[in-house]
């Protein structure tokens, strides 16, 4: 049997279009995407690119990050956050509204259940009322990716067929590699693309995020001359979404470097450069100022994209044999 590429694909959320790049550039190496995993927009990018994981659906995950529904999605207009604000003080209420976002899931999504994806699809949500990470490879897609991507507060908890409350995924396991080495087999691989503004998911003396001085290699790509020590960007700001979100970006760090320090270890594991090699390596001009920030995702496609291809370039036993890039 040949072996299995599995895809572990980690939260962000604007950071989700660097995401995209790198899985573009996976497809068009021509390396196979046998089942994916996701958490918060890391489960919403698994869930398109499962409709159909091939190069030209990895060009199509990549543009619609540059459709302003996107945006919209994640940074909602002033109009729409004084309605929010509203509906917050309602029993149920949050901050955001989650329609926008089930839009662009069913419009992009078309099967009812992740069950009917071509590949397998595993998502990860936090169940609010047991306090544990709990993932789904069936169920109704809009729902179960609304309920990934709901940031408690911000977006409203959304309750599932168990009768439970669940909410991001990214809240306790923001980067899903167990779901992936506990489906794996021994032969199999683990391609991990974390596109958080702080990852956790390089060892420390290759990972341009988790070292106090820049390595000679950010995980696996050449550090260019000149560049300082990556210090991840935090949102500003006094009011009550940005002290959430800051929150929020500090517990997902705690999880994870919990949740994958032993993972790194095995073999089968392959961690894919983030948004900290991608600036090490020269890359990337200018970094978002947070995770909200939707003005850079033509650059987050295209430094997602380059440092993935640089990746493979030195990785020939990832890549099947006579692929010809575009």
């Amino acid at each position: 049997m040949l072996p299995r590429t599995h895809v572990v694909l980690g939260g962000g959320a604007a950071m989700g279009a660097f995401q995209a790049g790198g899985l573009l550039a996976l497809l068009e190496a021509g390396v196979p995407v046998d089942a994916l995993h996701g958490s918060s927009v890391g489960a919403v990018n698994a869930a398109f690119l499962a409709v159909r994981p091939d190069r030209e659906r990895a060009a199509e995950l990549a543009r619609l990050w540059g459709d302003p529904l996107m945006a919209r999605v994640l940074r909602p207009g002033w109009p729409a956050r004084a309605r929010g604000l509203a509906r917050s003080l309602r029993p149920g209420g949050a901050l955001l509204d989650d329609r926008p976002l089930r839009r662009v899931v069913t419009r992009h999504v078309p099967v009812p259940d992740l069950a009917g994806l071509a590949v397998p699809v595993t998502v990860t949500t936090t169940c609010l009322d047991c306090g544990s990470a709990h993932r789904h490879d069936s169920g109704d897609v809009a729902d179960t990716l609304a309920a990934s991507c709901a940031l408690p507060g911000l977006f409203r908890t959304v309750v599932l067929p168990d009768g439970h409350r669940h909410v991001d995924g990214g809240i306790v396991d923001g980067v899903p590699i167990a779901s992936a080495l506990e489906a794996a087999g021994p032969g199999d691989r683990v391609l991990v693309l974390d596109c958080g503004l702080a990852p956790v998911t390089g060892p420390i003396d290759v990972c341009a995020a988790a070292s106090d001085v820049l390595p000679a290699q950010a995980c696996g790509v050449p550090v260019a001359v000149g560049r300082t020590r990556y210090v991840p960007p935090v949102e500003g700001g006094v009011g009550a979404l940005d002290a959430v979100l800051q929150a929020f970006t500090v517990a997902r760090a705690v999880a994870n470097r919990a949740a994958v320090r032993d993972a790194l270890a095995d073999p089968r594991v392959h961690v894919v450069p983030h948004v900290a090699d991608a600036w090490a390596a020269g890359l990337l001009d200018a970094l978002p100022l947070g995770p909200r920030d939707v003005s850079r995702t033509a650059d987050l496609v295209r430094a997602g994209r380059e440092v993935t291809r640089q990746w493979l370039d030195a990785r020939p036993e990832l890549v099947p044999a006579a692929v010809s890039r575009g």
